[in-house]
């Protein structure tokens, strides 16, 4: 039986305020959780035992009540994290929980991609290594850990190198599969990214495979990233536009998708909607531009506002205290 593990302890600061409440990887990518969308993934390849690592504060909760009343073609597990460990210090402590004692994937739960996994897993088990890192291309990769490979086999990784100091341009995807004797090399110090594990491996002269793929990959740590992977969900399923049920939208109201707009939300007329996502009971006037946003739950915006930025929930834009 295939197992993978799922990190999800992390807090999403960067997504804040759409994370002051909720976990990331609860918030909605269409029509279900981003987490859930990860979950199926690893379904869809072939993955039967899921294990998903997250932090014991209260907010978390929220992740299993909800995977509790799924019904999914896999086993799924929890593992609470007792305190703040680190990318490298969770997979350690997952691993155990895990009890972890053959080849696995493991995938931030933060990642929404279509990279081959079952194609990866077969390609770590046809050739030797400690680990396989899905790699893919990136006109920034300073912004991430990047690998230099000769052929399939990672020579040096370097976890967000400088500008202009970067060994390529294939960086790190947070999906990897493991061999489970990588918890002989994980250090017990805190290391905040997963990515830190990996020189040690090369200084130890373990064997790292690069798997370079071109499917699609976007980590969701930002507001431009989560609005990427909401278009990519909406490509997938053939749409341009998510509206649910209850949703009003005034006389004249465009939408230029892709855009997902949640129930109780009433739109007014002669208004722009835009590569933007309107959580549940938003309120827009007549004559507004919302374009490249994210509004979340009870916003109310009054008549002719534009607005391009992420708005936190119960969000109130009035002129002059009028509509």
């Amino acid at each position: 039986m295939r197992k993978a593990i799922i990190l999800a302890g992390g807090f999403g600061t960067r997504l804040q305020p759409l994370t002051f409440a909720r976990p990331k990887h609860m918030l909605p990518l269409v029509d279900k959780p981003m987490l859930r969308h990860i979950v199926d993934y690893l379904i869809e390849n072939d993955f039967e035992e899921i294990w998903i690592s997250i932090g014991s504060n209260e907010v978390f909760k929220d992740i299993e009540e909800y995977f509790e009343k799924s019904d999914l073609e896999a086993d799924i597990h929890f593992i609470k994290e007792p305190e703040k460990l680190g990318g490298v210090g969770a997979i350690k402590y997952a691993m155990k929980e895990a009890e972890i004692n053959d080849t696995f994937a493991l995938i931030l739960g933060d990642n929404i991609t279509d990279i081959e996994l079952n194609d990866m897993f077969l390609f770590h088990k046809k050739n030797s290594g400690i680990a396989t890192i899905a790699l893919v291309c990136t006109e920034t990769p300073w912004r991430y850990g990047v690998a230099e490979l000769e052929e399939d086999n990672i020579i040096d990784f370097v976890e967000k190198p400088a500008i202009g100091e970067e060994p390529s341009n294939m960086i790190a995807t947070g999906i990897y599969v493991m061999e489970p004797k990588i918890i002989n090399y994980i250090p017990d110090e805190f290391m905040d990214s997963t990515g830190m594990l990996f020189p040690l491996l090369l200084k130890k002269g373990e064997c790292l495979n690069g798997f370079r793929s071109e499917k699609f990959w976007v980590d969701v740590g930002r507001p431009s990233s989560y609005l990427e992977a909401t278009a990519r969900i909406l490509k997938k399923y053939g749409k341009n536009n998510w509206v649910e049920d209850g949703v009003k939208i005034g006389k004249d109201t465009e939408l230029k998708g892709p855009v997902a707009i949640y129930k109780g939300t009433e739109i007014g007329d002669n208004c722009i909607i835009k590569n933007s996502v309107i959580f549940q009971d938003n309120k827009i006037g007549n004559n507004c531009h919302i374009t490249n946003s994210i509004l979340d739950v009870g916003c109310e915006i009054g008549d002719g506002f534009n607005v391009t930025t992420t708005l936190g929930k119960g969000s109130i834009l009035k002129k002059n205290g009028n509509n």
